[in-house]
């Protein structure tokens, strides 16, 4: 638990020195945005009621120190003190560019080092908070995890992404059920083999959580391969560093053609956050929309793509798995690659999308 030894007032800040020697200065602004009295932030919503923009900018405090486990700090002007929690000041102690993320221990893999792919039972995630919590544990470790004994139904399969978050509706639906006919403009309604990919290329905001169940399957072949993005990257960036920039730099356009609609979004294969930690691994090459670069610069970064796809490609690094019915794979669109090999007779999926946020929520509860 962070400690408070000392506390020195500045014209403009506020200097606290930590239990450890770490010293942290915050302006005496930011410290009156962010109090945490009734009157400044909402008890319930715990929505900043306080408007920042009337603040003085030359603010300054008569008097600061601890109290109990705040600090308070009365203003010069003001007749109520604001309270600030020693745990929140702690969050900040030291600075660094906003980060919108869980930070939640991710476990790279290949196909020898990731293990048995583990299950929770259908039953326990739907009655119990434990049982949902070893499942997102899973997803947050390694990028996909599978229910185990899920009823062989669309309904039972939305009752269990909806434990996750709402439904996303896309051009598909929200949840829906699929087989080899074509009935969309998209190669996954077909019996063809698939390779690794991420799924929404063409959407600015692309599907952050996945959930695919097999409802029955008579036939051969249907591999479902599972591809650890992160990895790939990593393995990319220690092989190639210039095709890891480029790749995080460029620009790549994905569509989707068909059922009266034409969608499109561009953003680079791998997308990092301010402080250039990888969020996001963006990758379909069968969606990958026409566009051209500079003569150089357009050979350059067909050669970084073909080295990502050689990796994502590259069996060592891939989980193969037949889902049986009953075996709902819940998986980070973000994060893992998926695709399936091509298939002969019949066979039925269902499925949905969540939104990252609602599954960075629940990670916050349950597993941070």
């Amino acid at each position: 638990m962070a400690t408070i030894t000392d506390l020195e007032a500045g014209a403009a800040s506020l200097a606290i020195t930590w239990g450890d020697g770490v010293v942290t200065t915050y302006p005496w602004l930011w410290l009156r945005d962010h109090a945490h009295d009734e009157h400044s932030l909402h008890p319930v919503t715990m929505q900043r009621q306080l408007h920042t923009a009337a603040i003085d900018p030359a603010i300054t405090a008569l008097e600061a120190g601890v109290v109990g486990d705040a600090v308070s700090i009365t203003w010069a002007g003001e007749s109520r003190p604001s309270v600030l929690p020693v745990a929140f000041l702690a969050r900040f102690r030291t600075p660094v560019a906003a980060a919108a993320r869980v930070d939640a221990a991710r476990e790279l893999w290949d196909a020898t080092s990731l293990p048995v792919a583990a299950s929770t039972p259908w039953a326990d995630i739907m009655d119990t908070e434990h049982g949902l919590h070893a499942w997102l544990q899973q997803v947050a470790t390694y990028g996909f995890a599978i229910a185990s004994g899920t009823p062989n139904t669309v309904e039972a399969t939305e009752a269990l992404l909806r434990r996750v978050g709402y439904v996303r509706e896309t051009i598909f639906g929200g949840m829906w059920s699929f087989t080899a006919d074509l009935k969309k403009a998209d190669t996954a309604y077909t019996n063809l083999e698939l390779l690794p990919h991420t799924d929404g290329t063409y959407s600015h905001d692309a599907p952050g959580l996945q959930l695919l169940h097999c409802l029955g399957f008579v036939g051969e072949g249907g591999e479902s391969t599972m591809v650890d993005g992160f990895r790939v990257a990593a393995e990319l960036r220690e092989r190639a560093p210039e095709a890891y920039r480029l790749l995080s730099t460029v620009a790549v356009p994905g569509q989707y053609i068909g059922d009266g609609s034409h969608l499109i979004a561009a953003r680079p294969v791998l997308r990092h956050d301010a402080d250039g930690r990888l969020v996001q691994v963006s990758y379909n090459t069968a969606d990958r929309a026409p566009f051209l670069l500079g003569a150089d610069e357009m050979v350059a970064f067909y050669d970084a793509l073909r080295r990502f796809d050689e990796l994502t490609n590259d069996r060592s690094l891939q989980w193969r798995h037949v889902l049986a019915p009953g075996e709902a794979m819940l998986f980070d669109n973000w994060r893992v690659l998926h695709g399936r090999t091509a298939y002969t007779g019949e066979r039925t999926m269902c499925g949905g999308y969540v939104n990252h946020e609602d599954f960075e929520s629940l990670s916050l509860i349950h597993i941070s």
